[in-house]
């Protein structure tokens, strides 16, 4: 996973996101990468309206959207976006493994059914259910 996310950002692909849902459950991840730069909202922390478990999480409910959701802390931006921000702060240390068992804590928490990333609305790493 690290090597398609360092030969996407490499090659100007800096979002990363799932083009099938997956399970919470055992499961394969089936990532693609693309470029992009223009979210449709581009919210400050404050502005996401959810639930606040921690500092660096929101999770549904929430007044933005209808899915149930899941917000880390981490914006997209033109050099890494989407799911590859998030990957991009676990490779270089900054999402501990604490951290990261926090973050499926919270997702199962929520995530009845499949989930997707797709991160094109909001400029802030989120997965979402499918719905």
């Amino acid at each position: 996973m690290v090597h398609f996310l360092l030969e996407s950002v490499r090659t100007g692909n800096n979002l990363i996101q799932t083009y099938r849902p997956f399970t919470l459950h055992k499961t394969s991840l089936c990532l693609r990468s693309k470029p992009f730069k223009d979210w449709t909202n581009r919210l400050t922390w404050e502005e996401i309206l959810c639930e606040a478990p921690s500092l660096w999480i929101k999770k549904t409910p929430c007044k933005i959207g209808k899915n149930n959701k899941l917000f880390a802390k981490y914006k997209s931006n033109e050099m890494v976006a989407g799911f590859g921000i998030y990957l991009w702060n676990i490779v270089s240390g900054e999402i501990t493994e604490a951290m990261h068992k926090e973050w499926v804590q919270e997702l199962k928490s929520i995530i009845k059914k499949e989930v997707i990333i797709h991160n094109e609305d909001v400029d802030w790493f989120h997965v979402k259910e499918l719905v």
